[in-house]
This record gives structure tokens, C-alpha cells and sequence, in this order.
């Protein structure tokens, strides 16, 4: 990785992306503890194994993007998306490298600096909280954001491709910008549920053919022991003498740290061998130390830096630790306003100059005391934390049928749950680990303790089960009022869409809404062969004709379906209308006229070329996604996530 960034980094934005790549070890914290040996991969595509821990990462993705439609599916459902997701993106990736696309160092560094930003410049704290709150360490993520770019930059390619004829591009734009002037009725299917009737007999015929469906599910009651880092902070005895000592033994943390503004012109290898790169620094820098060109100038004229020149050559404030070690450690042996030598950094031959050095300045005891005790609990808490997940795993695998040993050597108690199933619970049951290991061969079967379970990065549980019970089924008299809903329900939809064909065919034949009768619509079953369909009530009609005016594919407020209907109909001659229905995910049936069609312009505008190219990129896309799929040699095993 190190030679990659060397290869490909440009500018000052190289030196950072060096600092980054010496992960520091705390970032591994207990991940490393509780991942032990290595997992069985969850799919192999092309010979790359997919890891659990890289489906999960999706499977966290997907319910915060998605909120509550995510928990209203199911936890099967949720992991075979995170699962398609990670296949595809590892396919497209597979794809740009052997393609040749990979993202350079700057654009990585960039993307992170961006993201993690106080008062304008990059937050190095607040990046590795957002680590530490992953559970992710440096490499990994930025390895992630890398992969990101680079699959950014092979699908706009991919994109790219695409070519749209003219005609093509403007018989699409006429078609997306057409207007159809359009009348709906909706016979609602709550008008028909008093009209259905249900009988003992299709009750107990439904139970019977359905009873797979009439079962309790399988629940269990659960102990467990948590440990909590936040809860174990604040038990840390804290005294005065205690914080002095941890401020004189970690002062250096309490300071603000030595910065130098500096500036530079870098002369990179990109386009020249190492030696015409360093004969050229050397000339430039000749020629400002005989006075013949200022700094300013040369690095306005002459530095491959472009971003740095446009402010003469000036970089940033550079503090020691935060950028590639040749780089910071050259800048930090200038005095103010000295000019050095051309020195070999890890971006290429590079001038520097010290502008300005603010010195370090010692936090006073007092001023940061708030500060100390919050990081002192800290670190203690997570000392505790450590010994406390330790002691409990050792003592709970030991004595896998109880917990209360674990629990009393740790100091900690044992807590339970209420009711749980497979796929709800309360409390720490509202975690997918949890309901795993619950209902898992050892804990439910085995009737052993779990392993500890990493619910944050604060926090972890060991589980067992006290109570259980097996699935069952349900009485008919527990479930009949269930089934009469449901068969209610389906006789509404059936008399609602029947009395909504007959209308239909009313209509077509009549070809107005003159047969719309308000009152047969929504007080009658359409049984009765004598119904009266005709009305002479215009102002009746006028209260259920809704006329949505003028219409267009996209952007219109009506239902989906409705407008895919009023679309999907044939022009109407004139004077006339086309007729059609919608039946609603609700069981409303709804009666569409389109009363006339008025072609689009063809004409291309800048947001018509983008929308007409990014239907047919994405398509691009699709397809390549398709072929690549149908190409790979995928091996799966969901059951591993």
C-alpha cells in the first residue's frame, strides 16, 4: 500500500495519506479479542473469500439508510440483500482492477479530509473516534474508501460509454414530457366490507388449509451478564492526587502542539526519472538563493502542487504526527524562513520553507481537569473492560452451565430478559447477535453459555437460556376472528373489483360517466341483476368524478398504478375517451379515463440529455453487473453470516 501511495500520490495532500498508514494499536481494541481465529467466509467469488465481518458492515448500512422500512423486514431478507450488495460491489471492483481503475492516494485522503473536518481543517480525533465507534481500524477503512472511488470512477466510465442517438434521445424526451388529461373514479374497497359475508364452514376450511400459518412461535426466556464500559466508568474512584498524577504522566497530551505554516514546491516524478526531478529542484533552488526568483514565483510557475500554488506555495500548519515522516521530519529542521535544499520526501524532490512557528503550549492542571477525569475513567473503564470480558469468557466456557460463577468473579450480576423469539425481543433481545446465540445449537440446544457478544464497542453480553418453549399450534377459537378479518377482507376485494368490471364495461359502452350512479357504487354488491346503473344526478357525479387535469409520467400526485394505466392506454380519438382500471394495494378499484394526449416537445435541454443518459448508464450498468454475475464462479454459504 505504502509503494502504491508512492506511485500515485501527488501534491502535499501525499504526506498525510502517509501518516495515516501506521495504525495505531489501541484502534484494534477488543476486535481483535473477540474475533479469535479465523472465520469461515460467507461466499467466494472468483476465488476471493467475502468475510461475515463484510456483510455485517452492509447489513449496518442498509437499516441506517433505510430507518423503519429495514426493521419491518425480515433478518433472512435484510442479510440476503447485504449479501447481493457485497457480491456486486465485489464483481464491479474485481472488474475496474482488471480494467486498470484504482483511486490514488490524494483522492483518499481528500475524501476522508472532507468528511472529518473542525473549523475548516482536518480533525484527526474525530476520525478516529468514527473508527473506533466501527470498529473498524485505519487501513480498513481507508482500503473501503478507496474501493469506493475506485468502483465510483469505473461505473461513471462504464457510463460513460453509452450513446444515445438523437432520434432516440428525442422520441424518449417526447415520451417523458407528454401530458394526458385524466378522470378517475375509485370504488373504495371499505364500502364493500359490511356487504361480505363469511360462513363457520369457510372459517374452519381456511384454518385447516392454512395451519402452518396458526402457529406460536418458539420462545425463550434468557440470563445474562453484561458488561458495560460506560457503567464501569463511572464507578473509578477519582481523587485530586490521583488526576495530578495522570496529568504528570501524560502531559503531553495537554498541550497544543507545535505548528509550522510552511510552503513548498514539489517537483514529483510523474512525468521525469528520479534524477531529472532532483536536478530540477536543485536549479530552483539555486535560482532563489541567488535571488534571481523569489519562493512565491517558483512555486506559483513551477510546483507539480497545483492546489498549493494558487497560495504560493503555502501548504498548511504541519504538526508533527500528522503527516509522512520524511516530510514533517525535513520541515521541522528548518528554522523560520529558511529555505531548504531539495529534499527527498515521500511525494518526490521537494523546496520547503518555514513561514511561521507557533510553539507548544503547556495545558495548565487546572484548566484541563474536567478533561482528566473524563479520560481517566476512560481508561480505566476500558482496562476493567478488558480484564472484566476476560474473566467472565474464561469462567462461563469453564462452567458453561451457569453463569452466576462468572457473574460473582466478576463483580457483576446476572440480569434476564422476558419472553423472546426468533425474531423480537426487548432490551439487549432487540439485537440480532443476541437472538443468534439464543436460539443457536449450544446455548438453546446445548443448553451451554455463549461466547461474549459484542453488541458496540462499550458493551458485550454472555447469554444462556432459563426458560423455553416450542412452537404451537393455535386453537381455532384462538385465531377464528383472525380468519374471519381475512376472509372478509378477500370477499370485499372480489365484490369491489366485480362490481368495478361491471362498471367498466358500462362505461366503455356508454363512453362517458353518465353511468356512474354515486349511490350503486358504493351501497351495492352488484348481485342484484335489476341494479340500476344509470343517473340523472350530474351534481351527484360531479362529487365522485375526480379530474386530475393534465398529466405527466413522472411527477404527478396520483397513485403509481393509476398513472401506469392512464399511460399505458391508447390515444383516444377525438372527441372521446380511452377507459381502463387500477386495482390499489388496498383493494380499491379505480376507473380511468383519458380524455386526451398532448405530445411533448422534443426538445434537448441540459436536464433532459442528463436524465435520458443516466437512464441508459444505468442500464449500462445493470447489464455489465448481468454478464459479470452470469461469468463468475460463486460459491455461497449464508449460513456462515
Amino acid at each position: 500500500m505504502l509503494q502504491a501511495i508512492h506511485d500515485k500520490a501527488k501534491g502535499w495532500i501525499a504526506y498525510a495519506i502517509v501518516g495515516f498508514i501506521c495504525i495505531p494499536f489501541a484502534l484494534w481494541g477488543i476486535n481483535s479479542y473477540f474475533e479469535g481465529g479465523a472465520a469461515q467466509p460467507v461466499a467466494t467469488i472468483n476465488g476471493e473469500e467475502i468475510s461475515s465481518q463484510d456483510v455485517q458492515f452492509q447489513l449496518s448500512q442498509i437499516r441506517r439508510q433505510y430507518g423503519r422500512l429495514a426493521s419491518s423486514l425480515g433478518e433472512d431478507q435484510l442479510k440476503q440483500m447485504a449479501l447481493d450488495n457485497v457480491i456486486n460491489q465485489t464483481l464491479l471492483r474485481q472488474k475496474a482492477e482488471e480494467e486498470g481503475y484504482r483511486a490514488s492516494g490524494p483522492e483518499v485522503f481528500e475524501n476522508i479530509s472532507r468528511s472529518f473536518q473542525t473549523d475548516g481543517k482536518f480533525d484527526r480525533e474525530q476520525y478516529e473516534r468514527f473508527l473506533q465507534s466501527q470498529r473498524r481500524n485505519q487501513g480498513e477503512f481507508e482500503n473501503q474508501v478507496r474501493e469506493d472511488l475506485t468502483l465510483r470512477h469505473f461505473q461513471s466510465a462504464v457510463s460513460s460509454t453509452a450513446f444515445v442517438p438523437k432520434a432516440q434521445a428525442e422520441f424518449y424526451q417526447s415520451l417523458r414530457k407528454q401530458q394526458r388529461d385524466v378522470e378517475h373514479f375509485t370504488l373504495k374497497v371499505s364500502d364493500f366490507e359490511g356487504k361480505a359475508e363469511v360462513t363457520d364452514e369457510q372459517v374452519a376450511e381456511y384454518y385447516e388449509q392454512n395451519k402452518a400459518r396458526f402457529m406460536t412461535e418458539q420462545r425463550v426466556k434468557l440470563a445474562y451478564i453484561e458488561i458495560n464500559q460506560d457503567e464501569l466508568a463511572k464507578d473509578v474512584e477519582v481523587t485530586d492526587e490521583i488526576l495530578q498524577q495522570y496529568y504528570d504522566e501524560n502531559s503531553d497530551r495537554y498541550l497544543t502542539p507545535e505548528s509550522r505554516n510552511t510552503s513548498h514546491v514539489l517537483i514529483t516524478t510523474d512525468s521525469r526519472t528520479e534524477e531529472e526531478a532532483k536536478q530540477l529542484a536543485q536549479s530552483l533552488y539555486d535560482a532563489i538563493q541567488s535571488g534571481e526568483r523569489t519562493f512565491e514565483d517558483v512555486a506559483q510557475k513551477d510546483s507539480d502542487d497545483k492546489v498549493a500554488a494558487e497560495n504560493n506555495g503555502v501548504v498548511a500548519d504541519v504538526v508533527m504526527g500528522d503527516w509522512g515522516p520524511l516530510f514533517q521530519n525535513a520541515v521541522f529542521a528548518l528554522e523560520a524562513n529558511q529555505v531548504s535544499e531539495p529534499v527527498k520526501t515521500e511525494a518526490g524532490y521537494e523546496l520547503l520553507r518555514v513561514n511561521t512557528i507557533t510553539k507548544a503550549v503547556q495545558k495548565s492542571f487546572a484548566e484541563v481537569k474536567s478533561e482528566l477525569e473524563e479520560d481517566y475513567r476512560k481508561t480505566k473503564a476500558a482496562d476493567l473492560y478488558l480484564d472484566k470480558t476476560d474473566q467472565v469468557q474464561t469462567i462461563a466456557y469453564e462452567q458453561s452451565g451457569d453463569l452466576a460463577p462468572a457473574a460473582q468473579a466478576a463483580g457483576l450480576t446476572v440480569k434476564s430478559t422476558d419472553w423472546v423469539t426468533r425474531t423480537k425481543g426487548e432490551g439487549i433481545a432487540e439485537n440480532p447477535k443476541v437472538l443468534d446465540a439464543a436460539f443457536s445449537e449450544d446455548v438453546l440446544g446445548g443448553g451451554k453459555n455463549s461466547e461474549p457478544l459484542e453488541l458496540s464497542d462499550t458493551q458485550a453480553v454472555v447469554v444462556r437460556v432459563t426458560e423455553q418453549e416450542a412452537a404451537k399450534q393455535k386453537s381455532l377459537d384462538d385465531v377464528k376472528d383472525e380468519i374471519v378479518s381475512t376472509l372478509k377482507a378477500e370477499e370485499a376485494r372480489k365484490l369491489t373489483a366485480k362490481k368495478g368490471e361491471e362498471l367498466l364495461a358500462a362505461l366503455i359502452a356508454a363512453g362517458d360517466w353518465s353511468v356512474v350512479d354515486a349511490e350503486a357504487a358504493t351501497k351495492s354488491t352488484g348481485t342484484e341483476a335489476t341494479e340500476k346503473l344509470v343517473t340523472a344526478d350530474e351534481e351527484a357525479k360531479a362529487s365522485v368524478i375526480e379530474k386530475a387535469g393534465k398529466i405527466e409520467r413522472v411527477g404527478s400526485q396520483l397513485p403509481p398504478a393509476v398513472v401506469g394505466e392512464a399511460f399505458a392506454l391508447p390515444r383516444p380519438e377525438a372527441g372521446k375517451s380511452s377507459w381502463g382500471s387500477a386495482v390499489m394495494a388496498n383493494g380499491d378499484y379505480v376507473l380511468v379515463a383519458v380524455k386526451s394526449v398532448e405530445d411533448g416537445a422534443v426538445e434537448l435541454d441540459d436536464n433532459a440529455r442528463q436524465l435520458v443518459n443516466s437512464s441508459v448508464s444505468n442500464r449500462e450498468v445493470g447489464a455489465l453487473l448481468k454478464a459479470l454475475r452470469e461469468r463468475a464462479e460463486i460459491e455461497l454459504a449464508p449460513e456462515n453470516i
